[in-house]
């Protein structure tokens, strides 16, 4: 090499060394490595540890761009990684939820039946000032305590308002207007509303199946409210009744769908705890005046049971499996066992409250069913199969 060509060669190497320094620079102000803009990135923004190993993908062959991890925001705010992770197997977390889905089903009948010794309001805030005690002692005698990182308390109040306090707010003047077992079967059409609210947050996908299982359970719906024994009457307060409980599994749905990402920062115990003891102090405006017009003193034993079983089965126990459920399977797995809660419901109800029901409401309990299924596993039912290769 001439020496002309080897002083172009050294211009040409100190020239990338300068772009390159230049190029860190601005990485290092736009990161936050000079203390600006630190509290983005951590948020927001791909840590060192992503971006390294993005580039590396990137210089690796044979990885596709879609095999990628998706971004910290997506993250963060619960949205579907684009890698599969493989379903974890039947077991001890699917038994707890299936005898949650018991205590829930029998809790409908158990409120019902206290609605006739205390007001609707003056109960549900007694159980919910129990149960909020019984969180306050679990969660102090862990150890946990009740610190909550700043950037949590956006969610974990959102999470309070929808899942504690509308909740309840619909879902007891609901069941104050309706029987049990409309209740119960209606409550069938809370799945549905977890899928279309997963799918309009973009935590998940639904295909034509599902957009048919959604219209079908619609369909099946009408049809458990038309087809009540007494008679359908459009002013009737039963009719009013089940859109009041259908408004209360539309507030489970964002309960259950946002639950997740804050799961990654807090305990499913002190999760469940901090929603309901901050939901039952957002719930006191709504039932303060019939719990303070309340006769405690006339309820009968039965009536003090079906409090203590409420607040501490349905809501302490409940609560705690549902957000491990949750933590553990996912939302949309977890959401899958509210299907058997109506049915639990509805049982519970015909056999200790004399609640009749119609075949019609049969019909249209088992169409809603149908068409949760198709909403979460209907694309199953179409797909093609692969014939394996001919190998003569």
């Amino acid at each position: 090499m001439s020496r002309k060509d080897l002083c172009q060669n050294r211009r040409d190497q100190e020239g990338t060394r300068t772009l390159f320094n230049s190029a860190h620079r601005i990485d290092d102000s736009v990161t936050g490595k000079d203390g600006v803009n630190a509290d983005f990135e951590s948020e927001y923004s791909f840590s060192d540890e992503v971006s390294t190993e993005i580039i590396k993908k990137d210089m690796e062959p044979g990885v596709r761009p879609e095999e990628e991890v998706s971004s910290g925001f997506g993250k963060d705010f619960g949205a579907k990684d684009k890698t599969e992770e493989k379903a974890p197997a039947f077991g001890l977390t699917d038994l707890l939820m299936i005898l949650t889905t018991m205590v829930w089903g029998a809790n409908v009948a158990v409120i019902k039946r206290a609605f006739s010794e205390l007001p609707p309001h003056a109960f549900n805030l007694a159980r919910f000032m129990l149960s909020a005690s019984i969180f306050a002692v679990i969660v102090w005698r862990s150890g946990e305590g009740f610190k909550v990182s700043r950037r949590d308390w956006p969610r974990l109040l959102f999470l309070a308002a929808t899942g504690i306090t509308l909740y309840q707010v619909f879902f007891i003047n609901g069941l104050s207007r309706t029987s049990a077992s409309l209740v119960s079967m209606t409550n069938a059409m809370t799945p549905i509303f977890i899928a279309v609210l997963s799918t309009v947050f973009g935590f998940d996908r639904l295909r034509w199946t599902g957009w048919l299982g959604i219209i079908l359970s619609v369909v099946g719906f009408y049809g458990i409210v038309l087809g009540r024994p007494n008679g359908f009457n459009l002013k009737g307060a039963e009719v009013s009744g089940a859109f009041l409980i259908l408004l209360a599994g539309f507030m489970w749905a964002f309960y259950t769908i946002f639950a997740k990402p804050i799961l990654k920062n807090i305990s499913p115990l002190k999760l469940a705890a901090l929603t309901n003891i901050i939901g039952t102090a957002f719930y006191l405006p709504f039932a303060w005046k019939e719990f303070a017009a309340a006769d405690f003193f006339r309820v009968t034993p039965g009536g003090w049971l079906g409090l203590v079983y409420s607040a501490s089965l349905a809501l302490v126990f409940g609560f705690v499996v549902w957000y491990k459920s949750v933590e553990r399977v996912g939302g949309a797995r977890t959401g899958v066992y509210s299907n058997l809660t109506p049915v639990f419901g509805v049982l519970t109800a015909v056999i200790f409250l004399g609640d009749r029901i119609s075949v019609i409401q049969i019909v249209g309990a088992a169409v809603i069913f149908f068409g949760v299924y198709l909403t979460r596993n209907g694309h199953n039912l179409f797909k093609k199969r692969v014939s394996p290769p001919d190998n003569k």
